[in-house]
């Protein structure tokens, strides 16, 4: 992985009270890549208004600006609530309480490939403030995770990672995963959030968990992590630009879909692995142009993928 695709993100990010649908988590992502550079663990640093420029390709791969100016709508109505952990020099750290909307002031010229909008200052502290500490992870594995659930066990995951596990009651992990009123029953938790994102981060992360879940009585009480290195995955795309891979990932796989294999997570492995992730980017922009005016439809490009274009990439 480049550098470029490795960002910190503020622990109480993952901690703080508010819920974000895949597409939100992914703009998220966009925002804490762009404003690495203003990163500080300097509580008394003067936040200013940031500018977001995000291509509509990299949240989208149909330029769908309407699903996207939805996302962000949402995201600037969004109250956050958040605890911030701010070291003192004394054994006892303070903690500030924080409220604050995420984006505003969305602008988007028609045909553009551009969407522009600002983050406020206060959001700035949210997203900008280290001092409490932070978790790596790579922005390129979180925009490949197609569910919520998955995204947030990525976090997670690397968060602990160093420790090799962790261990919390039921409720907290609930609190940590903001489940609100999702996942009441203990066979929901298992099966929605901890199974389908083990397995999406065993396929597609440089890390991966196994959890158990422990009995007080009849009843489940808490929940074991182990966290482990995924051999198959780490540094498979050193020299892999994050925009173009994404691409690549989201391009094929509205045409061979993740819900029925994952032939379009090998194929995009491949690519990478044979180094043509240039020549597969700009054919499969032709390619898309190709499907969006009409030229070709989901038909001909398939069957021109699997019976040409993927064997000369390498897939």
């Amino acid at each position: 992985m480049t550098t470029s695709d490795t960002i910190k993100q503020p622990n109480h990010i993952l901690t703080s009270r508010f819920t974000l649908s895949a597409l939100e988590k992914n703009i998220i992502y966009v925002v804490l890549g762009q404003l690495q550079k203003v990163m500080t663990k300097d509580m008394n640093q003067d936040f200013k208004e940031q500018k977001i420029v995000i291509k509509l390709k990299l949240l989208d791969n149909n330029r769908n600006y309407s699903r996207i100016k939805k996302a962000i709508k949402s995201l600037s109505s969004k109250q956050v609530e958040f605890e911030m952990n701010i070291p003192n020099g004394n054994k006892a750290d303070k903690i500030q309480d924080c409220v604050t909307s995420l984006v505003s002031g969305l602008t988007y010229e028609r045909n553009s490939e551009y969407v522009y909008f600002w983050v406020p200052s206060s959001a700035c502290r949210f997203f900008c403030y280290i001092g409490g500490g932070y978790t790596r992870f790579q922005k390129t594995i979180a925009l490949s995770l197609t569910k919520n659930a998955s995204k947030c066990m990525y976090e997670f995951c690397c968060r602990w990672i160093d420790k090799g596990g962790y261990q919390c009651s039921i409720e907290e992990f609930r609190l940590l995963m903001n489940t609100g009123s999702k996942y009441k029953q203990i066979s929901h938790l298992r099966a929605r959030l901890l199974e389908d994102s083990k397995q999406e981060l065993k396929n597609k992360a440089d890390i991966f968990f196994d959890y158990s879940l422990k009995k007080k009585g009849k009843s489940y009480h808490s929940i074991s992590f182990k966290f482990h290195r995924n051999t198959e995955i780490k540094d498979k795309y050193n020299g892999v630009k994050s925009e173009q891979y994404i691409f690549i990932y989201n391009f094929l796989n509205r045409f061979f879909s993740n819900q029925m294999d994952s032939k379009a997570l090998h194929y995009s492995e491949s690519i990478a692995e044979s180094g043509k992730t240039d020549d597969a980017y700009y054919r499969f922009l032709r390619l898309d142009d190709d499907f969006t005016m009409g030229r070709k439809t989901k038909d001909d490009i398939k069957n021109l993928l699997k019976a040409v274009i993927l064997k000369e990439l390498g897939a």
